[in-house]
């Protein structure tokens, strides 16, 4: 006799085909949904990270252009001279194919020449600005007996300055103090890389005993004065100098070339004119290596960004015919240049309306064409005429330049500078649809159907920076 089979209890019996299916199906959902949240978090965490780096580089961009810009003309320099917004087309290193030369939104294969005879592609759209002064290294002050000996216009002039130059009535100027001031050495250092003229540097002596600009050099009703333009001289160093060498009087340098080169073009008062003849100065008062500065926006070679996503900015100081070419901040889309020109004569960089209408209430900025004394930082493009050297100063230039002795009241007017930096996130982020995902509009950039034609394709976190800089030897301090 055989026993039946008992009926299992429903709790016994395992799954069903179709229910490991949908367990399945139900974990798969949960694991992808956790596996979206965790890819969310890695792309926002890289996201910010690069917003952070973006950050940085402007932040980093700006404070070196603000650096070199603030001492632009230190040594005496005219202000035609020490800030330029077109390339001198007299001068090689910088090639600009268009008409004027203007640094404004310049032309596709506009080129910066390093020292290894490469030409660096400017990004097309963007702006450069070419910066002179006594910049980098310290600037020395002459007493009132040495100098040059044939007042520094020949080839063969010895510069000599003394340790200590002045007056113990009026105050003395130390040169070469190791504990306070180690001016000699810092230039000995900054010079030590000379080797002959590919890689020659500018001298600048001033005659601290006239005014070209008596005119405009008056005190201020606040006691101020105002704008002295010393006589000067441009010299080229074709071998560094010595004077932490013990002599007296210490040589600045046995050889500077007063009289040929590119030396000439920035003795003259307007950079666009040819070069001109030095000046003797019997009594020169001050004496420093003259840097040539350019800022601009560099693209990398084809070969290792062929899409052209990583322009960055770049300065360039000039040494001989070429520029040593440093990287400041990676991932620099746009760099936009306005300039502050007192156009009415109050000593001020001011809006021309008043009152100041509800939308645009700066009583110093203005974004309706021709609203304020900056030019150009307004859209549409060409709503605003960019300057030109001529507007640097209340008078046309002298018509034989520098040397000589230009009007009295050729006082400069060109007080600012106003800077504007764009950087991106070093990689794109498809889902990001915010503000400025696919370009930023800066002052009067090209537009291409509403999208700057300096915006790199793909939508991007961007961050950008504007500062005004007072140029601190021609901005009235009143």
């Amino acid at each position: 006799m055989t026993r039946a089979a008992l009926p299992r209890r429903y709790s016994d019996r395992g799954f069903t085909l179709v229910e490991m299916i949908v367990v399945t199906l139900l974990l798969l959902i949960a694991m992808l949904g956790l596996l979206a949240v965790f890819d969310a978090s890695a792309r926002i965490n890289k996201s910010e990270t690069d917003v952070a780096d973006a950050q940085g580089a402007v932040r980093y961009g700006i404070y070196q252009m603000t650096r070199v810009i603030r001492m632009a003309g230190s040594g005496g320099l005219y202000v035609t001279q020490a800030v330029l917004n077109a390339a001198d087309p007299n001068m090689p290193g910088i090639s600009v194919p268009s008409l004027g030369k203007s640094y404004n939104n310049v032309p596709a294969n506009t080129t910066v020449t390093d020292q290894t005879g490469t030409a660096i592609k400017v990004r097309p759209g963007t702006d450069m600005i070419e910066i002179r002064g006594v910049i980098l290294s310290p600037l020395l002050g002459f007493d009132q007996q040495t100098g040059c000996s044939a007042g520094c216009v020949t080839n063969s002039d010895a510069i000599t300055v003394l340790p200590t130059a002045g007056d113990l009535l009026i105050g003395q100027h130390v040169n070469d103090d190791p504990a306070q001031r180690p001016q000699f050495a810092a230039i000995d250092a900054y010079t030590a890389s000379i080797t002959g003229a590919a890689n020659s540097m500018f001298v600048i002596v001033a005659d601290g005993n006239t005014d070209l600009h008596v005119g405009c050099s008056d005190v201020s009703p606040q006691g101020v004065q105002r704008w002295p333009q010393p006589a000067y001289n441009i010299g080229t160093l074709t071998s560094k100098t010595t004077l932490t060498t013990v002599q007296t009087p210490r040589v600045f340098s046995a050889g500077a070339d007063f009289t040929t080169g590119s030396d000439l073009e920035v003795d003259r008062e307007m950079p666009s004119l040819t070069g001109g003849v030095a000046t003797p100065i019997a009594k020169p008062r001050r004496v420093g290596i003259l840097d040539d500065i350019i800022f601009f926006v560099a693209m990398l070679p084809v070969a290792t960004d062929p899409l052209g996503q990583h322009p960055y900015l770049a300065q360039g100081v000039r040494r001989g015919d070429h520029f040593e070419v440093t990287p400041l901040a990676d991932d620099v889309e746009d760099l936009q240049i306005a300039y502050g020109v007192d156009t009415n004569n109050d000593n001020a960089i001011t809006r021309s309306t008043v009152p100041n209408p509800p939308f645009d209430p700066d009583p110093n900025f203005s974004t309706v064409a021709g609203d304020d004394e900056w030019r150009p930082n307004t859209q549409p493009v060409g709503s605003e005429t960019p300057f030109t050297e001529t507007d640097f100063q209340s008078q046309n230039p002298y018509v034989d330049g520098h040397p000589g002795v230009p009007p009295a009241a050729h006082c400069p007017r060109l007080h600012g500078v106003m800077v504007s930096l764009l950087a991106k996130a070093h990689d794109p982020d498809p889902t990001y649809k915010g503000p400025a995902a696919s370009g930023y509009v800066l002052m009067d950039v090209p537009l291409a159907s509403g999208i700057p034609t300096t915006a790199v394709p793909g939508n991007y976190r961007r961050r950008v920076q504007t500062l005004r800089i007072n140029l601190r030897n021609y901005a009235f301090q009143g």
